[in-house]
């Protein structure tokens, strides 16, 4: 694909989104295959011991995503794909433990799967947020958040029918391993288009009489001109500025301003509160409501239904604003699913709709205020801050819920913890909207607002800062003023001739 096509970027967001599907299909093909270990006569595991299974992929999760972010911001995109390799090599593990019915090997595997696992959502992440900017933030990361719907409802809704008929729950691990060949392709072409883009870049920049720009690729215009490693980032929250020429290290997280440190913890109650239960509900739906193992999975896979609309729902809330607002409405609507669970006689299916409108905003918007918080350079480490956090969460909240079905026996205190964690998240949505009026409304902005006074751009590993938006960011000194205007000036001149980019 041409990157001076048009379509080209929308393309290539496409394959970001596809790199951590894997990632996810694997992690819920577990939720899919837990009432087969459960029964299965020759090999039977409790739910204590399918707790530890997730929980292990926590364990590396709560240290290495860290560094993972770390590395992608300093030695570029393509070191994605060794987390990519860890993460079959551990599946396999998993996949040959479960087999040969050695469960130490397979707990084994989960770890070393989760030391790849976590980073490649990280990465894809980090990428993302890369290359589409705060105005169309949203709608990209909404992209992301479909394409890992899919994964979901895929793993949902195929593993158990995949291991009913081969006759074995291996041959779903087996299937697994197919989709983690899949994402490790796309990654390989993902950053291979990243590579070229880089190439154009140098060659732009060197080159004797520099080509016009197409107005019709702006995206493509700002990323050739932006100056690069010249600004100072300024925490919305803080009052001290630290420089950004250098890659960021641990210190540098005094520097991260508390509105970050919020959606942290904010996405970490909202695993627990809806994600924890998306792991068990296929044994949820079985145990209380009396559906089949393969029905269970059907059911439990509508939750991820209306995520597929994430793109437009990022699209209109891109264009229109109101991002905190979306989040406290989807907040108030976890309440209510619960509620509904525990008190009602309700359906589990209008509840199951429920939460997939609560998975289609929510992780949406969170994920998108993350980089509007902090500046290009450190994209890598804060989403790697967010997936270390999510995992000590889900590490602690996968084992306590298997030890209360375990010791209850029943389902019925483990949803009354979701429901008070669904409350918690509702608190904190709201104390998020007290900061973000505090701070000008930066979160909640539209598309108008976000770029009425910085240039549209993207950045590569070569731009540590290249998002020049007054909001979050201050130039470092007079000469980057200069720069400053001088890009503002390029992309102004390119949008009024209509001389194409000579095409890479």
């Amino acid at each position: 694909w041409n990157t001076a096509s048009p379509a080209f970027r929308y393309w290539f967001l496409v394959l970001l989104a596809l790199i951590p599907f894997a990632a996810h299909f694997v992690t819920n093909q577990m939720g899919a295959l837990q009432q087969f270990m459960l029964d299965d006569k020759a090999f039977p595991i409790t739910n204590t011991m399918y707790g530890a299974l997730n929980s292990a992929v926590s364990v590396p999760n709560m240290i290495i995503p860290f560094f993972g972010g770390h590395m992608i911001d300093s030695r570029g995109h393509y070191t994605i794909m060794f987390f990519l390799v860890l993460m079959f090599i551990g599946h396999s593990v998993v996949t040959f433990g479960m087999h040969q019915q050695t469960f130490w090997v397979a707990l084994l595997g989960r770890v070393v799967y989760g030391l790849g696992g976590g980073s490649v959502i990280v990465g894809a992440r980090a990428m993302v947020a890369y290359w589409f900017d705060a105005s169309e933030i949203t709608f990209a990361v909404g992209v992301m958040v479909a394409f890992t719907s899919m994964s979901k409802i895929l793993a949902k809704s195929t593993v158990a029918p995949v291991a009913i008929y081969f006759g074995s729950y291996t041959y779903g691990l087996l299937y697994g391993l197919a989709v983690c060949v899949l994402s490790c392709v796309v990654a390989v072409v993902a950053v291979r288009y990243v590579l070229r883009l880089k190439q154009v870049k140098r060659t732009f920049k060197h080159a004797d009489n520099q080509p016009p720009l197409d107005p019709a690729l702006s995206w493509l215009n700002a990323y050739l001109v932006a100056p690069g490693k010249r600004f100072r980032a300024t925490a919305i929250a803080t009052s001290s500025s630290t420089s950004s020429q250098h890659m960021p290290s641990l210190a540098s997280l005094r520097d991260f301003p508390v509105m970050f440190w919020v959606l942290v913890v904010m996405h970490v109650v909202y695993v627990n509160v809806f994600h924890l239960f998306l792991n068990i509900s296929s044994s949820y739906l079985y145990q209380v409501h009396g559906f089949s193992v393969v029905e269970s999975g059907i059911v439990s896979s509508l939750s991820h239904v209306l995520v597929l609309f994430a793109p437009v729902a990022g699209l209109v809330i891109d264009r229109t604003g109101g991002r905190v607002i979306v989040i406290v409405a989807s907040a108030a609507l976890g309440v209510v699913t619960y509620a509904l669970l525990l008190f009602t006689s309700t359906s589990p299916v209008v509840a199951l709709l429920l939460v997939s409108v609560c998975l289609c905003a929510t992780p949406t918007v969170l994920m998108a205020c993350v980089p509007l918080t902090i500046p290009k350079s450190r994209f890598g480490l804060a989403f790697g801050i967010a997936e270390v956090v999510d995992a000590l969460g889900s590490f602690s909240g996968n084992l306590l819920v298997g030890y209360i079905r375990d010791a209850t026996g029943s389902y019925t205190p483990v949803m009354y913890l979701f429901f008070a964690l669904a409350w918690v998240l509702l608190g904190l949505c709201i104390l998020l909207a007290v900061l973000d009026t505090r701070h000008g409304n930066v979160l909640s902005g539209k598309k108008d607002d976000a770029t009425r006074d910085h240039i549209v751009t993207v950045a590569d590993d070569d731009d540590v800062v290249v998002d020049i938006s007054r909001n979050l960011y201050e130039t470092s000194s007079s000469d980057d003023d200069d720069v400053n205007r001088a890009s503002k000036k390029a992309v102004t001149e390119a949008s009024s001739t209509n001389v194409p980019l000579a095409r890479p």
